[in-house]
């Protein structure tokens, strides 16, 4: 039973209090046809709104089954309007873009009928108010009294046990109406059927009761026919709520039904997750740049350059090498290849009027691939030709060293390749190799596989990785470190073992009265060890360069610091893309309960040079300021063209509400529809992307850092703008009551 006591209501506007219902009191049961007549403007509709929980009262009570409802807060009244109240409106109020079937199962979907039953039932309640041949018209095409036998149709999909007619049918010629009003007659058998007209004449002979209302009371309430009064049925207190994939489904569903709009807002989207593509990559690109600023043990800093070396410090056997070959992303691997990281230089005294000089880092030729493309020359075709990497911007400068013979310098302690000289045949970019040129050298010569084996093998080593060294005279003692760094190594077998010569103006002391003994201590990023008991003695065999520039001993004191054997290996990538998972794979083999590799990526490292640290800072903190403006840019100008297309949508909102749709059902409606807009514009921009990757060369400096948890991070954006202009717009869904939405559209 629906039972109102003493009920009022009063509308505030402009501080003038108006009168809307006065001490109403009125019972209502199952089973009854109620017709509610009067004047306009005598308050029919306000008491039909009080009754459907679309209007709140001031005074007195409504009861539910004897339960109070003036306590009732927004969500319980859209609880109770869900459950017990279907609309039939004088303006229709169907979704103009849905079909009718789509019409009719909307509510069933919101009630949570199972999957199977919806189609089923919906078709069957369309043959029943005759609308069979019409199942597949959307709304639009419909006559008025179809379209009031759609809104019966979507009320007893419903199947709420009120059903509340506002006006049906104020638009309706006479036949249609008296159809309309048959209809309802049939319906009234099991439910409550509340009917709101000002013309009693139409629904006479149909209606069971009759209420006339003239200045907000009930002034006449009689009953026409007797029926068998009935209480309403108790429900369940909380409906069944909708599953997130349902309401994707009709989320899905109103973007199709309205395809203009739906690919406006696909467009919208894709122009501005474009717009912040753009802007991520260019914030990845400068933080690369951030991370590479020189390394205090690797002169050689190639992005795609992984150093390994056997966590134990023993040799790495050619399993080792296999296993690492093995690993995805391997293009190549140099062994011993602390030769990478040292510089020579070349020079042909025959270039220009004062000759010309190179000073360059070898690199293996298998960094070339057979597309690598060149910016002029050719590829080599023997072993003492090479190509050079060059810094794009500065290619030109070095066009005029093609066919130019170049070598080492006669007074460096060099392998005899580099003396004999190798010829410049080629230049390529260096980013093609996945590496730049920075401070350490003017180019890298790469050279082929015989070549840097020889360069890696041979006699003369760069001692630079010498940490400490003193020299015991006397009683005396000279640290060492400053006098012998950088010197090369030269082998002498006539020497005595553990002997070594020192060039003559680097002795601490006069050679004829200086005793020195001492120990060399040599550090590297992986071990320390002390060679000692050695003899120090000074060069006089010879005046010339070679013997001021080296050390001398045979070679067993050379097998005491260095040997021939493969302690250390560089791996190079195929890509320059997702480096650091290949680090952390390498890191996580185990051998027994530890890691079987000490691994470093020299690309990662601190800064020598501050300033050019600061200035890469600057270009990171500049893009991540222009990222951030263009997220904000694009949020606000998306929301302003949203809130024109889904402005138009209003009144479909408003209508959802009437059907059983509460304010988070509306909300995630909103959302799940912006999130499919979003992800297919992210999934045209991918798309976009990676054929412009592919064919855009000013694009790929910034595409080509973009990797799967890049891509990750950019769905991630383009989903938070739809969430953003969502949550922005959701508000304004509920700022005003379905009652005044509607009356407005």
């Amino acid at each position: 039973m629906l039972k109102l006591v003493n009920v009022s209501k009063y509308y505030s506007s402009h501080n003038v209090i108006a009168l809307g219902l006065r001490k109403i009191n009125l019972e209502l049961h199952s089973n009854e046809f109620v017709a509610i007549v009067g004047e306009s403007g005598s308050g029919k509709t306000t008491l039909l709104n009080v009754i459907c929980g679309i209007d709140t009262y001031e005074e007195g009570e409504m009861y539910l089954n004897g339960e109070e409802t003036s306590y009732f807060s927004t969500s319980e009244l859209e609880e109770y309007r869900k459950k017990y109240i279907a609309f039939v409106f004088q303006n229709y109020n169907l979704i103009d873009s849905y079909t009718v079937l789509q019409n009719v199962e909307a509510p069933l979907i919101l009630s949570g009928y199972p999957k199977k039953e919806i189609r089923a039932r919906a078709i069957e309640i369309i043959k029943r108010v005759g609308l069979e041949k019409h199942i597949h018209h959307k709304a639009t095409k419909l006559s008025g009294g179809q379209k009031q036998r759609v809104v019966i149709a979507r009320a007893l999909a419903k199947d709420c046990p009120i059903i509340a007619a506002d006006e049906p049918t104020g638009n309706l010629d006479t036949d249609s109406a008296k159809q309309i009003i048959e209809l309802l007659k049939e319906i009234s058998k099991d439910k409550l059927v509340i009917l709101v007209t000002h013309d009693y004449e139409q629904v006479k002979d149909y209606a069971s009761r009759k209420i006339r209302i003239f200045d907000g009371e009930i002034v006449e309430d009689i009953e026409v026919r007797p029926t068998d009064k009935v209480n309403l049925p108790s429900l369940p207190e909380q409906s069944r709520k909708m599953r997130w994939t349902e309401l994707m489904i009709i989320a899905f569903r109103n973007l199709l039904s309205v395809p203009k709009k739906s690919i406006l807002m696909v467009v919208i989207f894709t122009i501005f997750v474009f717009f912040v593509a753009m802007a991520y990559g260019s914030f990845q690109a400068s933080l690369r740049d951030f991370e590479n600023l020189g390394n205090y043990y690797f002169t050689n800093t190639s992005i795609n350059r992984i150093v390994v070396k056997k966590a134990d410090n023993s040799e790495l056997t050619q399993a080792d090498l296999d296993e690492l070959m093995g690993f995805t992303n391997v293009k190549t691997i140099v062994t011993n290849d602390y030769v990478l990281d040292r510089t020579f230089w070349m020079e042909n005294n025959t270039v220009g009027d004062y000759g010309a000089w190179i000073s360059m880092q070898p690199l293996p030729q298998s960094l070339m691939s057979e597309d690598t493309e060149l910016l002029f020359g050719r590829m080599p075709t023997s072993s003492t030709e090479v190509v050079i990497a060059i810094n794009s911007a500065n290619a030109g400068e070095y066009e005029s060293y093609l066919d130019v013979l170049f070598k080492a310098n006669e007074y460096d302690l060099v392998p005899q390749v580099l003396l004999d000289g190798v010829t410049i045949v080629g230049i390529v970019d260096a980013a093609k190799i996945h590496t730049t040129i920075r401070y350490q050298a003017d180019a890298f010569f790469l050279f082929s596989e015989e070549v840097i084996n020889d360069l890696a093998l041979s006699s003369y080593f760069n001692f630079i990785k010498t940490s400490d060294m003193f020299i015991d005279y006397g009683e005396s003692q000279v640290h060492m470190q400053d006098y012998l760094q950088s010197y090369a190594i030269s082998i002498l077998n006539t020497l005595p073992n553990n002997t070594i010569l020192l060039p003559y103006y680097s002795f601490p002391c006069d050679p004829d009265i200086c005793d020195a003994t001492g120990s060399i201590e040599i550090e590297d990023i992986y071990q320390s060890y002390t060679v000692d008991n050695l003899v120090f003695d000074a060069q006089e065999l010879d005046n010339s360069w070679e013997y001021k520039m080296a050390l001398q001993m045979n070679q067993a004191t050379y097998d005491r610091f260095f040997t021939n054997k493969n302690f250390q290996v560089t791996i190079f990538t195929e890509t320059d893309v997702a480096v650091d998972t290949l680090v952390a794979r390498l890191r996580a083999v185990n051998s027994g309960i530890t890691s079987k590799y000490s691994v470093i990526y020299p690309y990662r490292s601190q800064s020598s040079d501050p300033f050019s640290a600061l200035i890469t800072l600057m270009s990171v903190l500049g893009a991540s300021i222009t990222l951030i403006f263009t997220l904000v840019a694009s949020l606000l100008i998306t929301y302003i063209i949203f809130k024109a297309i889904i402005n138009t949508k209003m009144r479909d909102y408003a209508i959802f509400r009437t059907i059983g749709a509460n304010q988070q059902t509306i909300k995630k409606m909103i959302y799940y529809e912006n999130y499919q807009a979003a992800f297919v514009g992210y999934v045209i921009v991918l798309i976009a992307m990676i054929t412009l990757n592919a064919t855009l060369p000013a694009l790929q400096p910034i595409l080509k850092y973009y990797t799967i948890p890049s891509y990750f991070v950019l769905l991630l954006m383009a989903l938070f703008m739809a969430f953003s202009v969502s949550s922005r717009y959701v508000r304004k869904v509920f700022k005003e009551s379905v009652n005044r939405t509607l009356k407005a559209e």
